[in-house]
């Protein structure tokens, strides 16, 4: 009986990992656009480093950082004090497929910041974005 129990056991485990789906062939694109993108906020030297990568998933027709937005914490409100977009130096670029790059900004000692951060890819069939919203930094320098 108890070798009819183990050898159950065994027969059922083996069809639920024949029905795991292998991770290779799982879809691992970010987006129908984006093959892969990166974004990060950080304070540096006395000034906020954003950095952000985009690759698209073919050669596109513009692709970067939509947009960045800096927002200083003032009482128990959040107000916007710098911002770029994708026509700005840097940010984006045309006919190609990958795009990366830091953008900096100066910032003032012992303030909490709110970092948004939005990238993009587009092509004559669509347009794609992903955002990191409200990463918080605190700039305590000495």
């Amino acid at each position: 009986m108890k070798k009819c129990r183990g050898l159950l056991a065994l027969c059922v485990a083996l069809c639920l990992m024949a029905m795991l789906v292998p991770a290779s062939a799982l879809d691992m694109r970010a987006s129908d656009q984006i093959y892969y993108h990166f974004i990060d906020a950080s304070v540096s030297g006395g000034e906020i480093v954003t950095q952000f990568t985009v690759w698209g998933n073919v050669t596109m027709d513009k692709l970067g950082c939509q947009s960045i937005t800096i927002s200083e914490k003032r009482g128990s409100s959040w107000i916007s004090v710098a911002s770029f977009d994708e026509d700005d130096t840097g940010m984006s670029r045309t006919d190609g497929t990958r795009h990366s790059n830091s953008i900096s900004w100066s910032c003032k000692s012992g303030v909490e910041y709110r970092v948004s951060v939005t990238v993009f890819a587009e092509n004559s069939a669509e347009w794609d974005v992903i955002s990191l919203c409200n990463k918080m930094i605190s700039s305590n320098l000495r």
